[in-house]
């Protein structure tokens, strides 16, 4: 039995000291910088591809998970360590401050005039010179109690000042707990959704960098994507109209266009616009025919004929990603009423090339309007307001830890022949410096009186 006391009062004093704290903390701070080493998004297999220098010690990096470390063993169970230090720290501090604040001993015994360092005797000649020296010392508010032919006088400032590191550590806890609950609960996924589409599935990212199906609980569909490019068909901004819908082919809930840095939000998911890729299908053309000064734009299909009103039947037939040099063009046939069967080719970089074929009508090269599918990057965060919370509850805890400064100032009056005999002191819980200086203001009214 006694061993079992020893042992757990062993345990105790380790979980209450602040060495047990310093080399958490290094813990959590290696395992954030190796999680800002390492990949975090791939597996263990795709790890060691991309890493083969790393392949000697595979069995290593598989043990502490350093592919994945925010959600490795190791850092999970630094971070409950450290719960558990600061609520037995908690534990073992907080009910005698929280008594000693709640019900202070307001008399200045002589034994705890010796624990103060910050203490000074000031005689007055008469009750009136020492209640005016009592207001500028305690202020308007102040206790007093009698106790064997003495007066005593004690006030407290900044109480609250007190308990900031408590709120520090409720905060600390609030914020750990609920970081480890989103990691483990949160989603981070992508999807690819065809113009058209829907779908409530998307591919996710769990621990280890694997990846599985993750059901939405609504259909998300891409109407449309747009993509606006450079001469050099580079892409220059795109974006996508997206639909959401609690069954397939409903009535959206929900339409918004998205772009990049422009997400889309809905029932706590978040919606990026992150790529896009092109769907193998015919491509559509976009024509702007001039025929005796009025123009009319066209969209059509590859081989599709588009007929003039003189006749004349134009056929776009190819569709060149780099022609001579010239960049994208597009290669036209022209069947006339008179059997005349020609062919001619038409630039996107140059709209006014048609102009020197000499005909009654000229062409102009818009582009092309390929189907694409939009890539979305999904994310949810569950528990961010809690979070939020706790980072604010947790500049609360520092404002009172650094810019309060609890103090309790103490006064015993002692009545002889020669008038009244003050003795004051003060008691500071931190700052010292900056309480002796507003010590010494407090006490020089009669002093240098």
């Amino acid at each position: 039995m006694l061993n079992k006391y020893i042992i757990i009062n062993y345990l105790w004093s380790c979980f209450i000291s602040l060495r047990l704290t310093f080399v958490l903390l290094v813990f959590l701070i290696l395992g954030a910088i190796l999680g800002m080493s390492f990949d975090q998004t791939l597996s263990f297999d795709q790890f060691l591809i991309k890493s083969p220098q790393f392949g000697f010690k595979a069995g290593l990096i598989n043990f502490f998970e350093l592919y994945d470390a925010f959600h490795s063993w190791w850092f999970s169970l630094v971070i409950v360590l450290l719960s558990a230090n600061l609520i037995a720290c908690s534990i073992e501090r907080l009910p005698r401050i929280y008594f000693c604040a709640r019900r202070p001993r307001p008399f200045l015994t002589d034994r705890r005039l010796l624990g103060l360092t910050i203490k000074k005797e000031i005689f007055c000649n008469s009750q009136r010179e020492t209640g005016i020296f009592l207001r500028h010392f305690f202020g308007k508010k102040y206790n007093k109690a009698c106790l064997e032919k003495n007066s005593y006088y004690f006030c407290e400032h900044h109480t609250l000042g007190r308990f900031g590191v408590y709120i520090v550590h409720i905060a600390l806890l609030i914020i750990m707990y609920s970081a480890v609950y989103a990691t483990h609960n949160g989603v981070d996924g992508l999807v690819m959704i065809e113009e058209g589409e829907q779908t409530r599935f998307i591919t996710a990212k769990g621990a280890g960098g694997v990846n599985y199906s993750y059901d939405l609980g609504f259909y998300i569909g891409c109407n449309d994507f747009r993509l606006s490019t450079f001469l050099d068909n580079s892409p220059m901004e795109y974006e996508s109209d997206l639909s959401i819908s609690s069954a397939y082919l409903a009535k959206p809930e929900k339409t918004q266009t998205v772009r990049v840095n422009e997400p889309l939000s809905f029932a706590g998911f978040t919606f990026y616009q992150s790529s896009f890729s092109p769907v193998i299908s015919e491509k559509i053309v976009l024509l702007a025919i001039n025929y005796k000064n009025s123009y009319k734009q066209h969209r059509v299909r590859l081989n599709s004929e588009i007929k003039l009103e003189n006749g004349d039947i134009i056929i776009p037939q190819k569709i060149y990603d780099d022609f001579g040099g010239l960049g994208e063009a597009l290669r036209v046939a022209k069947n006339s009423p008179k059997g005349e069967n020609t062919y001619f080719h038409i630039f996107r970089k140059y709209p006014d090339f048609d102009s020197l074929r000499e005909d009654s009508f000229t062409i102009t090269f818009l582009g092309t309007d390929q189907k694409y599918a939009t890539g979305l990057s999904i994310g949810k965060v569950p528990g961010i307001s809690v979070i939020f919370f706790g980072f604010l509850l947790f500049l609360v805890g520092l404002y009172l830890c650094f810019f309060l400064t609890p103090v309790r100032y103490f006064a015993r009056i002692e009545e002889n022949a020669h008038g009244m005999r003050i003795i004051c002191a003060a008691q500071a819980f931190r700052h010292v410096a900056q309480v002796r200086q507003e010590f010494e203001k407090k006490t020089s009214y009669v002093a240098h009186k």
